[in-house]
Order: C-alpha cells, then sequence, then structure tokens
C-alpha cells in the first residue's frame, strides 16, 4: 500500500501535511518520503507519434501525445514495460475528507486507473507500478501533492507471478487539484519523460 501524504500549494504559501496510511481518525504518521509536486507539462511535446504496437519493445518517445486508451511502452524496473492509461475519472470528495480531514476542503480528487503489461519477459515480480500524474489543461502543474490509495483506487504493485510476456496487472495512481481547476488527462514524466512528458488526453 502506497504511504499517504497531502498538500496543498497556493501561491503564496505551502504547507506538507503527513497522515497515516489508513484512515483519517488516527493520528499523523511519521512522515514518508517527500513526493515531488506534479510536474509542469507546460513544455510542448515535440511529438504526436502512436504508441508502440502490440508486442514491440521500442519505447515510445518523450513527448508523444496520446489518448486514454493507448499504449506506450517505457523503461521499468529492470528492463520495459507497456502502459495504458484507462481512465482519467473525478473520485470521491466526500471519502478524500474523511480519510485526511479539514486538509482536503476545497479539493478534487482524481482516479487515474491504468494496466502494466510484461513486454519484455523479466522477472518484474513485486516491482513497484510506475507513476502517473495530472495534466492540467493550462500546462501548469496541480498545485496539490497527494499519495496513496483512495476508496477504489488502489495499487500494490506488480503480482508475484508478473514473469512473463503478456502478462498484465491493473492498478490506480491517486491525484487530487484544486476544486474547478481544469484537467487535460494524465501524463507520465518519470527518468527520460522529465522534460517531455507522455500525455494521455481524454
Amino acid at each position: 500500500m502506497k504511504s499517504t501524504r497531502i498538500a496543498a500549494l497556493p501561491v503564496l504559501a505551502a504547507a506538507v501535511l503527513a497522515l497515516s496510511a489508513c484512515g483519517g481518525d488516527e493520528e499523523p504518521s511519521s512522515p514518508a518520503t517527500t513526493t515531488a509536486a506534479a510536474s509542469s507539462s507546460s513544455a510542448a511535446p515535440s511529438s504526436s507519434a502512436q504508441a508502440a504496437p502490440a508486442g514491440a519493445a521500442e519505447k515510445t518517445a518523450p513527448g508523444t501525445k496520446l489518448k486514454v486508451g493507448d499504449r506506450a511502452v517505457i523503461s521499468w524496473d529492470k528492463g520495459t514495460a507497456a502502459v495504458t492509461v484507462t481512465a482519467v475519472e473525478a473520485g470521491d470528495k466526500a471519502a478524500m475528507e474523511r480519510q485526511y480531514g479539514d486538509r482536503a476542503k476545497g479539493l478534487t480528487p482524481y482516479y487515474i486507473r491504468y494496466t502494466v503489461e510484461n513486454v519484455d519477459g523479466a522477472d518484474h515480480a513485486f516491482a513497484s507500478s510506475p507513476n502517473f500524474g495530472l495534466a492540467m489543461a493550462d500546462g501548469g502543474p496541480t498545485g496539490v501533492v497527494i499519495t496513496g490509495e483512495l476508496g477504489s483506487c488502489t495499487d500494490d504493485g506488480a503480482p508475484e507471478d508478473f514473469t512473463t510476456a503478456g502478462a498484465k496487472y491493473e492498478a490506480c495512481d491517486l491525484s487530487a487539484t484544486q476544486d474547478g481547476a481544469q484537467i487535460a488527462g494524465a501524463e507520465f514524466d518519470d527518468d527520460e519523460y522529465s522534460d517531455a512528458p507522455l500525455i494521455w488526453t481524454k
């Protein structure tokens, strides 16, 4: 289970608050590893190429624009994996307020659902899942840092038998924005994609 953190980053101040991983009424726990704010997607993506076809191991170029449901191949764990963002949907505000308390007021949660496919046949058992964030309509950051799980949005990482080409599992990353903010979709900005994220639009 991912550790739970939430922080709203308004224009003039930043607050970082750590909570326990499993509920809103428990005492705060020691902070987990700091999670960076969702990176800006203001850099214009340099490519609009389609994702690699099924079965291909060639990595998808940084800056590629995709649609929700498209597949991309990325560096991951000990080799490569194919990832497909399958949905970017608003989550349960009431549940987030119960879990995070007053810190969640004025925020809208989003669930980024995706599949991970083993394309190289390597032993990826128990590997941590890739991390996805929201792509904002204005190209800027979300203004909120949040990690953890909420309701049906969970991620246990790769299963024990994720060791053969073609194996797949589903996961979900929790994100959030200030109420009323407009999102474009989801983005992946780890490693070689930090300057030119992969972006899935709805």
